[in-house]
């Protein structure tokens, strides 16, 4: 007899990290307002987030193959010289930075997620000192690391591992990561859980939405856990970069929507996800209710 429960066919869940686990936006916006205060912009939560993702999108297709956060430092140069009605520094026009072709990891072949779960624990103690040894662009790239997660991530993530292989898809790199990845997994312990896997935009070469990423994410989860598609539900806050990809590929898919996002939204229009939930904590007690 087939089971009543919806949920009962997944064995992965697949996460955005940044947005959905992470509170994304108000790190964005606490970063950048001072740069935005000092030019006379307006400060409203919506006019700077909207600025930035702008210019991320841009240079993210601009430059598909560079590291999030040399990526980040680019955009923060942007937004200066935009506020300061100058010309585009010419180090954010050249790709320097960027890998110049797709760069696969040997962190998943061999020895599952261990490379990334290796790495030093991420604190705001460390993010500070990696600040104050760089300039301003650069201070904001690596103040990602200790942006935190939403009241609801730990509690619900670690409900959710209790049924389901959980596994990060995100536009950053690897290094970045692995800062949040210790964050999220070892910041509460009364809510203990771990990441079956972390997959970046590093590892593929591209960034979300590009239909590389997701594909990349199936392919290694079919590999290394048994897991087939049908068997994935992506959860993730940005229909832009996450739900339609995963839409157009056939998935199942759980809209978080935050009732604070701004970003990933405009796309939302006409989107039918399988499941909507306003936090990943209602994901995690749905699947609990639908379970008893």
């Amino acid at each position: 007899m087939a089971s009543s429960n919806p949920f009962s066919k997944y064995k992965a869940l697949v996460f955005d990290c940044y947005g959905t686990l992470i509170d994304w936006e108000t790190g964005i916006y606490d970063s950048l307002k001072p740069l935005f205060q000092k030019s006379g912009a307006p400060t409203d939560r919506r006019t700077i987030i909207d600025a930035f993702s702008s210019v991320e999108r841009d240079l993210q297709g601009r430059f598909p193959t560079m590291r999030y956060t040399d990526l980040l430092a680019k955009v923060y140069k942007t937004l200066e010289a935009r506020l300061q009605n100058k010309e585009t520094p010419p180090d954010v026009l050249r790709d320097d930075a960027s890998t110049g072709t797709p760069v696969l990891s040997s962190a998943h072949v061999a020895s599952g997620t261990s490379q990334v779960a290796s790495a030093a624990v991420g604190t705001s103690a460390e993010a500070d000192a990696d600040a104050d040894a760089q300039g301003p662009a650069e201070a904001f790239a690596q103040s990602v690391a200790a942006w935190q997660p939403f009241p609801d991530t730990r509690p619900a993530l670690a409900r959710l591992s209790q049924r389901f292989k959980l596994v990060i898809l995100s536009n950053i790199d690897r290094d970045t990561i692995a800062r949040t990845r210790a964050v999220l997994e070892r910041g509460d312990p009364a809510h203990a859980f771990a990441f079956a896997a972390v997959y970046t935009a590093e590892d593929v070469g591209t960034y979300k939405p590009a239909p590389e990423v997701l594909a990349y994410a199936l392919e290694r989860v079919r590999e290394e856990f048994g897991v087939e598609e049908g068997e994935v539900l992506v959860a993730a806050q940005s229909v832009f970069h996450d739900i339609l990809p995963a839409k157009r590929r056939g998935l199942d898919t759980a809209w978080i929507n935050r009732a604070s996002a701004v970003t990933g939204l405009p796309e939302a229009s006409g989107v039918e996800p399988t499941y909507v939930f306003e936090t990943l904590g209602d994901l995690a007690e749905a699947v609990a209710s639908e379970s008893r």
